[in-house]
């Protein structure tokens, strides 16, 4: 009796250690601490994968845009803080680098900046910058002196306006801008006049909350369309340049059916040749259709979507969005931002694949551009609901994936 006490003891403290040892194997597995998530995103990745550099702005940063503002060979980035009201600009250098560089405050700015594009509108070959005041109801010219940038002119307009686009809409060799509402429903038309800041302004109705404005040629005929989506009714519209000023406007995607206060929610939308027919495509994001969240729509060349694609959002929906189409018959990118993370959708075969990417909260405002000039398309994005821009360096997808 004595011998199966003992004999069943060890047994027992066996077992016990066992269990205890799978125990302490099972807790490094299944849930990694704080220190090897920090050391996992902080260690410098391979070259295939894409390096993530944060860039502190301020307060909800928006509209990072790219350019080699000062003509020394490497990309800058200019952004704007919303909620301080500021214009930031970080010079470009060798090896990835950027260093801050001037920053422009609310006695220049004013309240609520809201978009920013770069072009250069005077023609002395340096990126002007154009800035939306969406609170002050402005556009503001910011003249490019190689070395920083000096706010030179402004307008008035009649929307707070908080989206822009820049082309010659109008054939005549001079710039004009588009402008989309925070809230409203109106697009802007300023038609450009020769050598000056001066416009002639011209509303196109449209739904409410018509947001993000786009410019592309939907119809190929050499004149640019307007592009925007209405995220209340949920519809996705574009206004046919008919040449002398005037506009048809068709939807690209009715209105939708009610979820919750809003109908679907459109986000932005982007066009390009994604199916590489010689014809453009738009892509849109929609926030609540998580089944349909991006929607590719592609076109004829005649103004016609002839059929449509959707890429699944992995939670519940999308919100920011880019797109380029690589050249030498590799696949096209489109870059998609969701809670906390970034997607790159490329196709693999007749399938649009996804690879995940590091982000911050509410990345939107997504744009492509080679920042460190590796032949590598890049991704700059802001973190809308921090207080930094992100930028995702290339190859973003590995040959492998595509």
């Amino acid at each position: 009796m004595k011998n199966a006490v003992s004999y069943y003891g060890k047994v027992l403290s066996l077992s016990i250690i066992i269990l205890l040892f799978l125990w302490g194997c099972a807790s490094k597995i299944n849930v990694p601490n704080e220190t090897t998530k920090k050391t996992t995103a902080s260690t410098k990745p391979k070259k295939e994968n894409a390096l993530y550099l944060k860039l502190k702005v301020g307060s909800s940063p928006l509209s990072p845009i790219s350019s080699d503002f000062n003509n020394d060979g490497f990309m800058d980035i200019a952004a704007i803080s919303h909620g301080d009201n500021k214009l930031v600009i970080f010079w470009g250098g060798p090896e990835r680098t950027f260093r801050r560089g001037p920053v422009y405050g609310k006695d220049l700015v004013g309240y609520h900046p809201g978009k920013i594009i770069a072009v250069d509108w005077n023609g002395d070959g340096l990126q002007d910058i154009i800035l939306a005041a969406e609170g002050l109801f402005q556009v503001q010219y910011w003249e490019n002196t190689g070395k920083d940038f000096v706010k030179k002119a402004l307008i008035q307009v009649s929307i707070n306006c908080k989206s822009i686009r820049c082309a010659d809409l109008d054939g005549d060799g001079n710039l004009d801008i588009v402008l989309g509402p925070h809230q409203g429903n109106t697009i802007l038309i300023l038609w450009g006049k020769k050598g000056e800041f001066l416009f002639v302004p011209q509303a196109i109705s449209t739904n409410e909350m018509a947001q993000n404005v786009e410019i592309g040629d939907w119809n190929h005929d050499g004149k640019k369309d307007i592009f925007w989506v209405e995220v209340v009714p949920g519809s996705v519209m574009v206004a046919i340049n008919n040449g002398r000023r005037k506009f048809s406007k068709y939807y690209l995607k009715s209105p939708g059916k009610p979820i919750g206060l809003v109908k679907d929610a459109p986000a932005y939308v982007k066009t390009a040749d994604l199916n590489a027919d010689g014809c453009e495509d738009a892509a849109v994001t929609f926030e609540v259709l998580k089944e349909q969240s991006c929607t590719i729509f592609y076109g004829n060349c005649q103004g016609q979507v002839v059929s449509k694609e959707y890429i699944k959002a992995p939670v519940w929906g999308f919100s920011g969005l880019a797109v380029t189409v690589k050249q030498d018959g590799a696949s096209p990118l489109i870059a998609l931002g969701e809670e906390g993370r970034i997607f790159i959708a490329h196709r693999l075969g007749t399938k649009w694949m996804l690879v995940e990417k590091p982000a911050g909260s509410l990345p939107r405002d997504l744009s492509f551009a080679d920042l460190d000039s590796d032949g590598n398309m890049d991704l700059l994005f802001s973190n809308t609901a921090g207080d930094s821009i992100g930028v995702l360096f290339g190859p973003l997808v590995t040959s492998g994936q595509n």
